[in-house]
């Protein structure tokens, strides 16, 4: 299948929700206190100060999850008293060719018209395609990722897997087989809520650990479109103003595998 025939297939997938992603290059959109300047705050129409969200990961210490495609996290948003759990299957989507993906995803017995909803990642040169489920666990005082003991975040994950696959990770829960899980985290990045021209953005500000302590900042710019023909549509907008601006990067990074750093 030729690449316009490929595009021409995906446009038509009316139903399958996309977020673009565009790293933005933190030298020039950062000050000392790693937030937004006061002139990128004008830039994006910023008026309201950044909410802290924070979230936690849990893998395997060799990253089993992750190079499966399977992620999962808890996080906690600043004023809400809950815990918000995800967990997401991601598949790499080549060559633009977002059927074979959802063949892939078939495979494993996901698809768009299953219980979980379905979304494109879009960043500047990859797509990835995700199946997520989410539960929120509600608590009466004020949630903590810190205080939450690996074995309390495992087991409340467990609790709240989908239906098809909790039965069996259930089990190895109690078997014991789920002991070797690490919590990653906790790690809070600040969300600001803005707009470029008349298209809504999202940017996140995310702390990325290296492993010798040191932290390096990432900006990320992101804008929910319905449908992946309105967001091919307002993606080239998007990469055009920030490129004119220069504080694009022309390049792709997942935060969650810069945050987990799975062994090469």
């Amino acid at each position: 299948m030729n690449l316009f025939k490929k595009i021409k297939n995906w446009l038509n997938q009316k139903h399958l929700a996309c977020e673009i992603k565009l790293l933005l290059d933190s030298r020039h959109v950062l000050g000392e206190d790693h937030q937004l300047t006061e002139s990128m705050l004008k830039v994006f129409q910023i008026e309201d100060a950044p909410r802290r969200i924070d979230v936690i990961y849990l893998d395997t210490p060799a990253r089993d999850y992750l190079k499966a495609g399977w992620v999962s996290r808890i996080r906690v948003k600043e004023g809400k008293t809950k815990y918000t759990l995800t967990s997401k299957m991601r598949y790499p989507v080549q060559d633009a060719d977002v059927d074979a993906a959802l063949a892939v995803a078939r495979g494993d017995g996901l698809s768009l018209k299953g219980p979980y909803p379905a979304e494109i990642d879009w960043g500047y040169a990859k797509m990835t395609l995700s199946f997520a489920a989410n539960a929120d666990v509600k608590t009466e005082k004020t949630p903590d990722l810190s205080q939450l003991t690996p074995a309390e975040a495992v087991r409340m994950t467990v609790q709240n897997l989908p239906a098809a696959v909790k039965d069996e990770a259930t089990e190895a829960l109690e078997s014991g087989g789920l002991k070797d899980i690490q919590v990653v985290g906790p790690v809070r990045f600040l969300r600001y809520e803005g707009a470029l021209g008349k298209q809504s953005v999202r940017i996140e500000v995310w702390p990325i650990p290296s492993e010798t302590g040191e932290i390096t900042y990432t900006a990320e710019l992101s804008r929910a479109c319905k449908s992946l023909k309105e967001a091919a549509e307002i993606r080239i907008k998007l990469i055009e103003k920030l490129d004119k601006m220069g504080i694009l990067i022309h390049a792709d990074n997942l935060k969650t595998r810069m945050i987990l750093k799975p062994e090469k």
